[in-house]
This record gives structure tokens, sequence and C-alpha cells, in this order.
């Protein structure tokens, strides 16, 4: 989904506010409606997320966003501004996103050299130079998956023991 212009082109200083709160953006996505568009922002924090973050960081962009108005006319169209937590069982994409859950259990569909398609599950172990290292559930040997080849993880949720 593409964003509109005068979101895209601030996204660096979205960024930066973000981090102003002492989090992280992971997503800034746009629902356009008939009568109103929703400002979707996704943000996260090293220890997790809480509502009262997400209602600070929102009563901060919203701030952030009228001041906007005031000085250019920044974004005209009606939207309504939501902050919102990436949930447990987001995507992991990034290597700040594996380091967040090291030692924690993981999902992750890559190919293999050949272009094979594998899917292992085990905790995260390391991730280092754009490498994640991996302690399968079954099996005493760590395996090694570039990030390039990774297609799609994130956090194995276990209910119960």
């Amino acid at each position: 989904m593409t964003l509109p212009f005068e979101i895209e082109k601030r996204s660096d200083q979205i960024k930066r506010e973000v981090e102003k709160c002492g989090a992280e953006l992971i997503e800034i996505s746009f629902r356009s409606s008939r009568l109103r568009g929703a400002l979707v922002v996704v943000v996260d924090k090293p220890q997790g997320i809480t509502l009262e973050d997400c209602a600070q960081i929102n009563r901060h962009l919203s701030q952030y966003f009228d001041d906007l108005s005031d000085e250019d006319g920044f974004f005209s169209v009606p939207y309504y501004l939501e902050v919102n937590s990436p949930g447990l069982d987001r995507p992991l994409k990034t290597e700040s996103d594996f380091r967040r859950v090291l030692g924690q259990r993981v999902k992750v569909a890559f190919k293999n050299e050949r272009g094979i398609g594998l899917v292992c599950a085990g905790a995260v172990a390391a991730v280092a130079n754009g490498v994640l290292i991996l302690q399968p559930v079954q099996g005493t040997e760590k395996i090694s998956i570039p990030f390039e080849s990774i297609t799609k993880a994130s956090r194995e949720i276990r209910v119960g023991k």
C-alpha cells in the first residue's frame, strides 16, 4: 500500500518523533475510506509496548501533526490516527527484530542454497553479520541462515507448557 505523499516525505521525521517517545517505528500505513482515512503507526520497544505507551505516542504524534497542519496545511484529508503494538506474532524481518527475541523460539521459512523452501523452528541463538543462528527444537547442531534467504519468520507462540 502506498502512503500519501505528505506522510511518505516525512517518514524519517515521524520515525524521529516516535523515537523521542522511547519507541521504535515498525510500520506506517494508510487505509482510506469514503469519509475518513486511518493513518496507522505501529511501534514497539525492546521490553515490549504497553497500551499507555501507545496512548502517549498517539498524543505526541497528534500534536506533531497538528503543528505541521498549522505551518503548511499538512495532510488535508480527514483521518484518524491509530498507534498500535505489532502484536506477539508480528513478522520478524530485520536483524534488530531477531535481536529482540534472542533466546526465544521462532519459526523461520527460508530457501536453502539450492532454492528449496524449508521451515525450521528453534531458539534464536545469535544474530550477526546478516546471519541468523538458530538452535533447532530437534537436534543439537545450530544452523546458520543468511537473512537474504529468509522468506518469513515469526515468534512461535505456545499456550500452556
